[in-house]
Formats: structure tokens, C-alpha cells, sequence
């Protein structure tokens, strides 16, 4: 190792660590000695930290999308950066700033029809009535929806965008007819780089770390940041303070459900149950109907059960 490092060494270290092009990298290195207070050539240990302060830049959360009135007005989705105050992948920030400056789909709303949770369908083993209820706390969400009253439904904009077939049937295709988990993953992330909106790619790269970090622990930090990234950009299409319904039975909104879910295994596979109550809590409220049972590992979450405890290891 050398014993001071230069500039442009400092941007070959920060690629390497953050996983950028090194060329995206020229203005954060380059504004090192006014932002920390350095000169070139640095110290080893002046060049480690500042390391570590850009690595921290580069992983900062976006503000939630949140005017001065909404914050806090009743109950509605908590955004990812009211969750975390870090990204795990350094290029999450970055990714979202380039799909919002390009131009992002909203959410579009179907007029006149509303989630009401006071109505006969979905499943029937719910409490009915606030007295059925009582203050039983894996109960809390029913009861801030039912609260909530008749809220309208919302679908998620196209997560298949481009011509052809999807990218995630492709690479499943090829999993599935050749067994080749690499070219798989390959194939995701081949996907992802040419257009990073494609929000169920980035839930089944996640759903296949989180399966590889049973014998590869490092790989649930891949899992964390896969999820991540697609539960951000998801969030981009959503309106500030958002307070309705993304229904199961709504195709499009499956790949954002798909995240939401793999994101609160993963916070609570890593002992983050906080974080992880916070993003069950999100997949209940914007889909009442649990088509994934949620409801059973918000339950477990919030009595503080560790994964390695959970009921399904116990049965």
C-alpha cells in the first residue's frame, strides 16, 4: 500500500468499494480537500476516512416525498427513507435521481372505486367488529384500517416496461430449462442495467440472494440492497402521503408487494425488527387483503421473535 494516496488512486478505491464507474466518481473525489478539509496527497488514514465519508454520502437516503402539511396527518404509507436513514448499495441514490430527472409515472387511481374494509370479501378470519378486536397488538393494523374507512384503489404504472416479453419471464425461462443460476442472476442483472425500473427483477434478484444466504451470509446484504432498490423506485410513482389501496388481484402491483415482503425478511433476518414491522405494516395498510400472510409475521416481528425462533423453524 502506499504511503500517501493521490487523487486519482482515491477514485480507483471508492469505485472498487462502492461498485460505481469510476468515472461518475471525478466530482466527490475531486471536492475532497474542501469538503473534509484535506490536501492531496493524503495519509493512508486521512485516505480510509474520507473513504468512509464518501461510502456514507453515497448511501444517504432521498427525502420522503412529504409537503409540510402531510407529515404526520393520520395513518398512510411510511416512505423507506422515514425506515432508514442509509441505502445498502451505493448506487441506490444515484439510480433514483436519474429515473425522477428522466421523467416518473404516477400512480393512477381508478375512479369511484374504493377499499372498503367493512365489506364481505377477502379472506374471513379477521375480527369484524372493533369490540372482536380489542388490544390485541398483531391486531393494530386492522384496526388503523378499519379506521381508516373506504379508501380508493390504486395500481402501480407498467413494471414490465420495453417491448417483448418481460425480463424476469426470460430469465426464469432460462432457470428453469437449464438449471443455470448464474445465467439467471446474470440475466436480472442484465436487465436492471439497461432499465432499472424493472421493480420485479430487483425482487427476484433479492428473493435469490436471500436463498443463497443460507450457506452465504454476505449474500443477505445483496438481498437487502436488491429489495431495497426495488421498493425505492416503486415509491417514485407513488403520491406524497400516500393513504390508499394497491390491491394483490392488481397485476401490476404484485412485483411492489414481492419487494415489500423479501425487505421486511431480510431487515428481520439481519435483527432490524423495527424496520422490519414498519415495511409489513406498509404491505398490510396498502394491501388489507394479505394475500401473502403478512399478517402471521407482523405478528412474530412485533412480539420481538428472532428469526432463527420463528414459528416456521419450530413446526
Amino acid at each position: 500500500m502506499p504511503a500517501t494516496v493521490s487523487e486519482n488512486e482515491l477514485r480507483t478505491r471508492l469505485a472498487q468499494r462502492s461498485g460505481l464507474e469510476r468515472d461518475l466518481l471525478w466530482y466527490p473525489v475531486h471536492d475532497v480537500p474542501r469538503a473534509f478539509g484535506v490536501s492531496w496527497p493524503l495519509s493512508g488514514d486521512q485516505a480510509e476516512e474520507v473513504l468512509d465519508g464518501l461510502l456514507d454520502r453515497l448511501r444517504r437516503v432521498l427525502p420522503p416525498p412529504l409537503e409540510d402539511d402531510q407529515d404526520g396527518q393520520g395513518r398512510r404509507y411510511t416512505y423507506l427513507s422515514e425506515i432508514t436513514d442509509r441505502y445498502q448499495r451505493c448506487d441506490t441514490r444515484r439510480v433514483l435521481e436519474r429515473i425522477y430527472a428522466a421523467g416518473i409515472t404516477p400512480c393512477p387511481v381508478f375512479d369511484d372505486e374504493y377499499y372498503d374494509p367493512r365489506s364481505e370479501r377477502g379472506w374471513g378470519a379477521r375480527p369484524s367488529t372493533a369490540a372482536d378486536l380489542g388490544d390485541v397488538p398483531s391486531w393494530a393494523w386492522w384496526r388503523a384500517v378499519r379506521k381508516a374507512g373506504p379508501r380508493q384503489f390504486h395500481r402501480m404504472p407498467d413494471p414490465y416496461v420495453g417491448e417483448g416479453s418481460p425480463p424476469v419471464d426470460r430469465a426464469l425461462d432460462l432457470r428453469d430449462g437449464t438449471g443455470n443460476d448464474a445465467g439467471y442472476r446474470s440475466a436480472l442483472l442484465a436487465a436492471v442495467r439497461e432499465d432499472p425500473r424493472q421493480i420485479d427483477c430487483w425482487a427476484h434478484l433479492g428473493a435469490d440472494a436471500f436463498e443463497r444466504s443460507d450457506a452465504d451470509e454476505s449474500a443477505l446484504s445483496e438481498a437487502l440492497g436488491f429489495y431495497q432498490m426495488g421498493v425505492a423506485i416503486a415509491e417514485l410513482s407513488l403520491p406524497p402521503a400516500f393513504t390508499g389501496v394497491l390491491a394483490w388481484s392488481e397485476l401490476n402491483n404484485r412485483p411492489f408487494h414481492r419487494a415489500l415482503h423479501g425487505l421486511g425478511l431480510t431487515w428481520w433476518r439481519l435483527g432490524e425488527t423495527a424496520k422490519a414491522e414498519a415495511v409489513f405494516g406498509n404491505s398490510l395498510w396498502t394491501n388489507p387483503e394479505d394475500n401473502q400472510g403478512i399478517r402471521y409475521l407482523i405478528r412474530e416481528v412485533e412480539a420481538g421473535v428472532p428469526w432463527h425462533q420463528r414459528s416456521s423453524d419450530r413446526s
